[in-house]
Formats: structure tokens, C-alpha cells, sequence
């Protein structure tokens, strides 16, 4: 990423913005040269402006404050806000600034649903008053669910129709038919198809006409669109978001029934998805979909998988997803029976995972001073309290996937003995000959697979979310789905020096000190509180003895120098600061003085 990239991604507006995303703004931005001295009134400003470089000053007026706006600053007009700046702005030195029209960021957002939707968030928290039209979006209420399925005559459309019908109790609900063939979700309803959407783009001044035109009222709260279902040529991938978009001033849940006719599609769908209910056959086709979902699910979203007891028979038990029962056929048409299914307890299960809060704990990326999350953990699991999702990176994450696997406080305690005692992490530096790296991931990946086993992060009730680094330093990725043992064993290996993971035929690391994880990251998605968890301590910590190789214990401290820390974050609903004195790495001692001090911090928080 060159400087304006840099820049872009450095401001809280757009720090939550994927990479292609950054590159599309630097691509819509146009740079103007401002000369030493220039001055121009804030009022008459219509654009967002951002210094790439030099330096400019505000003067209000009425107010005796300067402000100065160095490479990294903005000012000008903030899309979907209402606040209005005044003064003069004057250039100090010769400058250069990167200018945005409202007209293009209107239309950069229309086609990033995700991206509008962290920016809204964003900005309310930063005390902007939004615009009556980014109120219509704002917070991020709307729900996104796909019902998905690769498999012919599964149950998905059934399914999506069964959620639409069941959800509605609950805000204004719109079911998607992005399937091409097959039993249209229509057909559920007792509805007749209507034509698919017309595959004129989002820059049609009728598309918006067009999609009204083709809603179809069901019930109070209910309505349906065809948008695939029929179509003979593959539909443009593109017109999803800015669909998404405008539905989503109106609805509060937003069901997609999603086929495998088209991959481009189905991907697309994946990304812009807050949950995806995947309808199974049998136990053994989880493995046919890993792949698809470790390739494709990149921001964190939720995957669940429900086994059809239609074909499975009567499951009495399946271990990391759901049971869609088998249900009467029809004795009085199909709309009738989804009517009266959906106010019983079948899919109360489903519901319940869609309706509710979602709470996302984050855990600041943290090398050894890691340690220190696990007596805070534990003091979770004592209080009772659990959350939706836990985000970390780089040890953190290795301390939150022990928690995960332990069952209790002890199992926990021998995990995180097993892991980070001195010897163990002398065994894990594998050393090769230098020359791409110093230390080999054998040994890491091996002591992954016997922690971690068969165990995938989708299948716990609590998501633990990776962030991760990529191909070196050339970029970072989020993992909601994949193995956790691959995820642990990247988390641990440190680039340059170790060996990196292979992930999906790609190189992933622990991403420290570049990369660490953000609350705005689960911006993103339908996180509606987020917990930010740090560790502050004046001493950096180590091993008392020196069984460590040195040149390990050294390259830690160097690096851990370079990273930049965030002991609270202004974006967070609650932040919580372990502060620490310990200099030791003594595990047993760590985790009994850091369980007492969070117990009394969460207390606290709860009165």
C-alpha cells in the first residue's frame, strides 16, 4: 500500500475499510496542490478533504482556537452527518490534499454495504450527528441471513421461508431468492414467481423503481423479491450491495435463499452475510464445505451448519451445529403450514441466534503480557458471563483457543503450563539454516494439531475470530471458519523469523508488530457491543531463568519496542485495563493474580 493508502487506512473513517475498498478510494480521490499561504472558507467547502502532506490551520470563527491539520487529518464535509465546519483554512506550507465529492462517496459506499455500515458506526461513536438518510442505516440494525446450500432438494428453500415467516414477529422481514432453479421460496407462499431482477446496474436511475416494483407482500412484515430465480444468464454480482443497500432503510432482517449455481454469486453473498445457515444431508458433508467457507468468509461472519433430520432420520445429538427437524408434509397448503410452524418451538434455536444481541469480546494483540488474559477468562467462566464472539491476535489468541478447549479452570491451567513454559517454547524453536527464516513451524504446527486436534473455530458456540498476517508483511485476514490448530500455529509463528503456516495454499503468520486486531474490524458485522480487554505494565516480561534461547528472548524485546499499543480504545462500549507489575513469567501465579484482579474489575463494571 503506497502513502495515500497508508494514510486512508490511518483515518478513523475508513480504518475499518478492506484493502480493495482502500484502493477504490484512492482511485476515486482526486489530489490537489495547495500553495503556502492559500485560504478558502469552510462553508463553501462541498468535499471531504484529507492532508496527504504538508500542513493546514482552522481558525474558527467566533473562537479564539487554532487547529492544525497534519498529513492524516481530515476536514470538509462528512458524508451522512449534519456537522458543518466554519472558519478559515490556511495553508502553512506547501501542501497537498486528497478530495472526495459527496456524489463519489455516495456511490462508493452504494457498493459496499459492509463498508457503510462500519463508517455509520463509526462516525456516531466519534459524536457526529448523522443525517436523516444515514439514520435510516444507521447502527447497523439490519440482519443479513443467508440459507445456503450446495446440495439439490436439501431443505434450503423451505428453510429460508420457514426464518422469513418466523423473524417477522420481530421487524420487517424480506426474503431474497438468489437461487436459479429448483423450488422457488415463492413456491412456499403459495406466490407466483415474478420475473428476476433486470441485470441493468446500480447506476440506473430506475433501480431502486425497479426493485420496489418487483416486492412481493406475503403477510404483515413480509415480503418477497426474485432477484435470480428463472433468470437464464448469471446475474451481475455487483447490484447485491447496492440491493442491500437500499433494503435495508426499510428491514430489519434481510433472508437470502442461496444456491450453488453460481459461485461468483454465492461468494458474493458470503461477504456481504452476517450469518449463514448451511442445510446438510448427512454428519460427512461438513467436509465437502470447508474450503468454500475458509476461502470466502473473510470478516468474521457466523457459519452454522443444520443437519436435515428429513434425510439424516432422528440426530440425537450434533455436536458443533443444529437440528432443522423433520416436519408433516402439508395438509392444507404449504403457506398455511409455515404459518403455523413458525409459532412453534422448532426453529426457536434459529431465532434466537438471529434476534439476539451479539457480543464481541477483543482482546488487544499481545506477545508474553498474553499470559495475562487468562486469568481474566477465567474469571468470565466463574461469573457466568460469556460472549458471541473473541477476537485476538498473535498469543492472545493462542491463550483464548486453551480457554476454549479446557474444560475448567485446572484443564485450563495444565493448557497454558503445556504451552508457555520455558522448556515447551524452547522445544517450539526448531532452528534451520537461516536463510528465508530462522526457526521451523514443525514442531509448532505439531504441538497445534495435538492441542487442537479435528476442532474448527465455527463449531464453538463461543467464535473465536483470528486475525492473522498474510504472505509476510503484505497484508492481514480475518478467519471466522478453519481449523484452529492453524490458527494457533500461525498466531505463534513470528515473520521474519519463523516459518510461515500454510492456510489454503497461502502463508499466513502471527502478523505481529504490523498488524494488530481493531475493534472497528467487527464494524463490519452484526456485533452490538464490543468489549476491548488490555494489558498496561511498565516492565516487559520474561522468563526468570534463562532457559530460553537468547536470541529468541532478544528479538522479543526489539519487537515489542516496535509495536504500537492501544490500551483503550474510543470505539469500544467498555474497556478494561489489567494493570500489571509482574516482570516473571510464572503461569500458576499469573493466572490466580489476574482471575482476582479482573473479578473485582467486572464487579465494578456491573454495578
Amino acid at each position: 500500500m503506497n502513502v495515500t493508502g497508508n494514510i486512508l487506512a490511518s483515518i478513523p473513517l475508513f480504518s475499518h475499510c478492506l484493502d480493495e475498498e482502500i484502493r477504490q478510494l484512492q482511485k476515486i480521490g482526486k489530489l490537489a496542490s495547495v500553495k503556502k499561504g492559500h485560504q478558502f472558507d469552510l462553508k463553501k467547502v462541498n468535499s471531504l478533504n484529507v492532508v496527504v502532506n504538508g500542513i493546514f490551520e482552522i481558525e474558527s470563527m467566533g473562537k479564539t482556537d487554532v487547529v492544525y491539520c497534519a498529513p492524516g487529518s481530515f476536514f470538509g464535509a462528512v458524508p451522512f452527518t449534519e456537522n458543518r465546519q466554519t472558519g478559515k483554512v490556511r495553508a502553512l506550507v506547501d501542501s497537498m490534499l486528497l478530495l472526495f465529492s459527496a456524489e463519489d462517496l455516495f456511490r462508493f459506499f452504494l457498493m459496499s454495504y459492509k463498508c457503510l455500515r462500519g463508517y455509520l458506526k463509526i462516525t456516531g461513536r466519534m459524536g457526529f450527528d448523522v443525517s436523516e438518510i444515514g439514520r435510516k442505516y444507521f447502527g447497523g440494525t439490519t440482519r443479513i441471513i443467508t440459507i445456503y446450500s450446495p446440495f439439490p432438494q436439501s431443505g434450503k428453500s423451505f428453510l429460508a421461508a420457514l426464518v422469513g415467516v418466523s423473524l417477522k414477529g420481530g421487524g420487517k422481514t424480506i426474503i431474497l431468492d438468489m437461487s436459479y432453479a429448483g423450488n422457488s421460496v415463492f413456491n412456499f407462499f403459495e406466490i407466483k414467481v415474478t420475473a428476476p431482477l433486470s441485470h441493468r446496474t446500480e447506476e440506473s436511475p430506475a433501480f431502486e423503481q425497479i426493485i420496489l416494483d418487483r416486492i412481493e407482500h406475503v403477510t404483515e412484515n413480509l415480503d418477497l423479491v426474485n432477484v435470480t430465480f428463472g433468470s437464464k444468464v448469471k446475474i451481475n454480482a455487483d447490484i447485491i450491495s447496492p440491493l442491500l443497500f437500499m433494503l435495508s432503510k426499510e428491514y430489519r432482517y434481510i433472508v437470502i435463499d442461496c444456491g450453488d449455481d453460481d459461485a461468483g454469486l454465492r461468494n458474493r453473498m458470503f461477504g456481504l452475510s452476517d450469518r449463514i445457515f448451511t442445510v446438510i444431508k448427512n454428519r460427512r458433508d461438513t467436509r465437502l464445505l470447508f474450503d468454500i467457507f475458509d476461502a470466502h468468509v473473510e470478516e468474521g461472519q457466523r457459519v452454522y451448519y443444520m443437519l436435515n433430520e428429513y434425510y439424516a432420520g432422528d440426530v440425537k445429538d450434533f455436536s458443533g451445529g443444529l437440528v432443522l427437524p423433520k416436519f408433516d408434509a402439508p395438509a392444507d397448503g404449504e403457506r398455511e403450514r409455515l404459518l403455523r410452524l413458525a409459532g412453534g418451538d422448532a426453529l426457536s434455536p434459529v431465532v434466537s441466534l438471529v434476534t439476539k444481541k451479539r457480543s464481541a469480546l477483543v482482546f488487544e494483540t499481545n506477545l508474553l503480557q498474553a499470559v495475562w488474559y487468562g486469568g481474566f477468562l477465567n474469571s468470565l467462566h466463574k461469573a457466568g458471563k460469556t460472549f458471541d464472539l473473541l477476537y485476538s491476535s498473535s498469543y492472545g489468541y493462542i491463550v483464548i483457543s486453551l480457554y476454549l478447549l479446557s474444560n475448567g479452570r485446572n484443564e485450563f491451567r495444565k493448557r497454558m503450563n503445556q504451552f508457555f513454559s520455558p522448556d515447551r517454547l524452547n522445544k517450539l524453536l526448531d532452528i534451520t539454516f537461516p536463510t528465508e527464516h530462522v526457526f521451523k513451524n514443525n514442531d509448532v504446527s505439531k504441538l497445534a494439531d495435538e492441542i487442537c486436534g479435528q476442532s474448527r473455530l465455527e463449531m464453538f458456540s463461543d467464535l473465536p475470530v483470528a486475525m492473522v498476517g498474510q504472505n509476510g508483511t503484505a497484508g492481514r485476514r480475518l478467519f471466522s471458519t478453519g481449523y484452529l490448530r492453524d490458527m494457533v500455529a500461525a498466531s505463534f509463528c513470528l515473520y521474519p523469523i519463523f516459518e510461515e503456516v500454510s492456510v489454503l495454499g497461502g502463508s499466513c503468520n502471527s502478523g505481529y508488530p504490523g498488524f494488530r486486531v481493531r475493534i472497528e474490524d467487527l464494524f463490519r458485522i452484526d456485533v452490538d457491543e464490543t468489549v476491548f480487554v488490555s494489558v498496561s505494565g511498565g516492565m516487559k516480561m520474561n522468563y526468570r531463568d534463562t532457559k530460553l534461547i537468547s536470541f529468541f528472548t532478544r528479538y522479543l524485546d526489539v519487537i515489542e519496542g516496535q509495536a504500537v499499543y492501544e490500551k483503550k480504545s474510543d470505539l469500544a462500549d467498555v474497556n478494561i485495563v489489567l494493570e500489571v507489575s509482574e516482570k516473571d513469567i510464572r503461569i500458576d501465579r499469573i493466572l490466580d493474580s489476574s482471575q482476582e484482579m479482573s473479578e473485582k474489575l467486572l464487579k465494578r463494571l456491573n454495578r
